[in-house]
This record gives C-alpha cells, structure tokens and sequence, in this order.
C-alpha cells in the first residue's frame, strides 16, 4: 500500500543472462553474487521495502532455485500478519515448453493475481540493475500526472544507447516515441546524451490487463513490454517519463549489469577511493540487519594512490596481497598470493604464491599453488574481449578430476533428470529412464 492506493509489484527475475555466462550456468541472474555477501536482486528488493513496498511477486524461470534458497535466507523477515510477503512465481506451463515468451507474456500469465488481488496500479522493476530508487515517488507521479504508464528514463552516452530502449518526450514529460536497441542512436541524442528506459514501470491497472490481452493474441509479437507494449501505449494512452535523478536516494547511479565487463566495472564502482556507489544504503537505520552483511572496505597503499578493497565475513588471509578487490564470505587465500583487480566468490581456496588479476573466480573453485592468472597466460580460461577471465563453478585445475565424479550432487541448479550421466552408478540405487518419467515423485 502506498497511501490509500492498493500497489502490486511484479518483478521480473526469470531470463536467462546468457551474456553473464558462465557466472549464469547453475544460476539465475538476479541470484549472481554481488559486492561479496549480496545478490543482484537485493538491490530491487531493498528499493521495494524502503519505498513501503512489501507486496512482491518474483517471477523466475531459469534455475530458480538459486532464487529461492536466497529468499529464504535473507528476506524472510516480512510479517505475514501484516500482509506483508515476497513471494516466487515459476512458470505455469501454459506454453508448449514451459517457459514465459517475453516479458509481457510472463506478466500475462500471471493475470489471476492482478485479479485475486484488484490493485489500483500495478509496479513492473527488473531483477538484473544495480541501483537505488524510491518507488513510491513515482508511484505519487504516476497518479498526479493522470498517466496511464510511467516509465523510469536515465541517460547514457549516444556510444552506450545501442544497448537499451531510447525514448523521445517533449517539455511536459509525455513520451512520443519508444525505439528498442536502435543501431544508430545519433539521431535521437542531445549533447551527446540520450534518454532510455530503465525497465522499471507504473501501469495503472485496468490499461495495463487491456494492453496484455490485446499483445498475447498477435501471433507476430514477441510478448515484450520494449518493443510491444509500451510503443502501443504511446499510440493508445497517456505515457509519461519519471526522471531516475529525481527519485534516487543519494547520488545517483544506476548500471545494467547484464555483461561480465559491466558488472565487473560495477563492482571496480565500489572500489573507487571516491565510490560512484557504495553498498551501504543511506535509507538504512542505524541497527538495520543489512549492515551486518556489509563487507569491510579495507585500503591498500599503493604507490600513486590509495586502492581499497572488500573483505566479507568469515575470510582466511595469510601473508598475502589483496589489491582492489572484491572477497566474498568463506574465501581462503595462502600466503605468499597477490589479487589484484578481481572479484572472488564465496568458498573458493587459494593456494600459496597464486597471482591473480583481472578476474572472477566462481564459488567452490580451488586454485593451486603457484598459478598465474590474468597475467597474459590464459588460454586454459574463459575471458572476454577486454581480457577479463572468467573461472566457472565446477572448474578443474589439473590433478583435480578426481573430484569430477561427484559434481552432479553439489550442483543441483543444472541437475537434468534425462540425461543419463546424472543417473546414480551405484547398482542398488539405480532406476531406469521409464522410472523417472512415470514417478509421482518427479
């Protein structure tokens, strides 16, 4: 509730962030780590309960157990007495395979709630952003400015604007036009800026259920709010921009981290002797939980400047370097190693006299004594054009396959029963394909 107004959140948290691969390979992309003891998605959610916001829909997809687990972990707090809940909504296979088609049509398929619950507007965020908003603002424009739907617009460099949807608006903040992912975004820039769309929405209801019943019966859409539903809405209804700066706590700062050189930059954001962004919300009170998952900011000297880094809960370092770097909880590091410029994710063990720099290291790997990473050796790991490497859950060094055998009961996200090396060897638990297709287990 905001006000005397009934406000629905549906978040969008079910894609597959192929362009996060592999960090997204036993995981979804809002449950990827981040800044050491968070999830991307907590900055959503935290935007959500600090605005008032405490009735949320999750609507996931792809190995949404990650997402749950997560949930369960950190964000069972809410009072049910009180209404207040967060809660996960998997696909209800009404497609022939299972999975939403788009973004609108995962709002779609889920109208029932909007139906059981009747709410006076209906709020869309994404799961995937780094940012800090308050939703109840623009909720408040939204209502004021009489719009059918509000959409959350930022700025970006005409370089950047090819990767988002560029929106025109004139003096009164209408929107006339929506252009998804333009390959030549000059057009539509003004000093060398232009306006896109955050993917964060306020519909008022009854426009909104009108919209998506009209987009699910057009064979040719692709069932997408960016390139479907919002250019209708131009056509049909009152469109109006909401302005980030205006609604975020702070300084303002919002990044799609849907690549691995981006959401590697994000996390350099943090690291900054002057941070651009910094984990700790100021919306926080002072004896709020969060601050007990915040990781300590710790500085290395270096020889031109001051360099900090993150160091989470429950980390092991022996006579060790750590420069610029973001540590997750549990992490070990030997004596003698030097990271450098990288992100290391929770459980993984560093031997002794490892290097490490520009890189990410996934949960559970161990990395030998002696190894050289990031230091132009790389053609045993995954890296990406800007030479960040990339080290997937899972990976083996040599001398390590000994452990292969049993990679399929500790990584339950990409468990598929039909694939027959996921099958138990042992003869006396072993049970055949049919078996596994007719259970009422399964």
């Amino acid at each position: 509730m905001i006000g005397p107004y009934n406000v629905l959140t549906m978040i969008l948290a079910g894609g597959k962030g192929e362009r996060l691969s592999p960090l997204t390979e036993t995981r979804s992309k809002p449950a990827v780590p981040f800044g050491g003891s968070f999830k991307i998605i907590d900055f959503t959610l935290m935007n959500c309960v600090m605005s008032g916001i405490r009735r949320i829909n999750i609507l996931t997809q792809y190995h949404a157990q990650s997402m749950t687990t997560h949930l369960q972990e950190r964000w069972s707090f809410l009072s049910g007495e009180l209404g207040d809940y967060i809660d996960t909504l998997p696909p209800k296979l009404r497609s022939a395979n299972g999975v939403y088609q788009g973004t609108a049509d995962a709002i779609y398929h889920n109208l029932d709630l909007l139906e059981a619950n009747r709410p006076d507007y209906v709020l869309i965020l994404s799961g995937d952003h780094v940012y800090r908003a308050d939703y109840a603002s623009m909720v408040r424009r939204h209502i004021e400015s009489k719009a059918d739907v509000t959409v959350l617009c930022g700025e970006c460099s005409t370089e950047e604007a090819s990767s988002f949807g560029v929106v025109e608006f004139d003096s009164k903040d209408q929107i006339r036009s929506f252009v998804e992912k333009p390959a030549d975004p000059s057009p539509y820039q003004k000093d060398g800026k232009c306006q896109i769309n955050l993917g964060v929405y306020c519909f008022s209801t009854k426009f909104l259920v009108k919209r998506l019943v009209a987009d699910a019966k057009r064979g040719d859409s692709a069932h997408d709010f960016g390139k479907n539903i919002l250019p209708e809405s131009v056509e049909l209804g009152r469109v109006v921009s909401c302005s980030f700066k205006d609604i975020s706590p702070g300084k303002p700062y919002w990044r799609d981290v849907g690549t691995l050189d981006s959401y590697y930059q994000c996390h350099m954001d943090l690291l900054a002797a002057e941070p651009s962004f910094d984990l700790l919300d100021p919306r926080w009170s002072i004896d709020s939980r969060f601050r007990d998952f915040m990781p300590a900011r710790i500085a290395n000297r270096g020889d031109d400047r001051q360099k900090w880094s993150l160091i989470s809960s429950g980390v092991e370092i022996g006579t060790s370097k750590i420069i610029s770097s973001v540590i997750s909880p549990r992490v070990m590091i030997g004596d003698g190693s030097k990271v450098e410029s990288s992100i290391i994710f929770s459980g993984v063990k560093v031997g002794e006299n490892v290097k490490i720099r520009n890189a990410i290291i996934d949960e559970g790997v161990i990395i030998p004594d002696g190894t050289t990473v990031g230091h132009g050796n790389d053609a045993d790991f995954e890296h990406t054009d800007n030479g960040l490497v990339v080290i997937p859950r899972g990976f083996r060094f040599p001398g390590q396959e000994l452990y292969e055998s049993i990679e399929v009961y500790t990584n339950y996200d990409s468990f598929e029963l039909t694939s027959e090396e996921n099958i138990p060897t042992d003869p006396g638990s072993r049970i055949t394909e049919e078996e596994l297709v007719t259970s009422d287990t399964v």
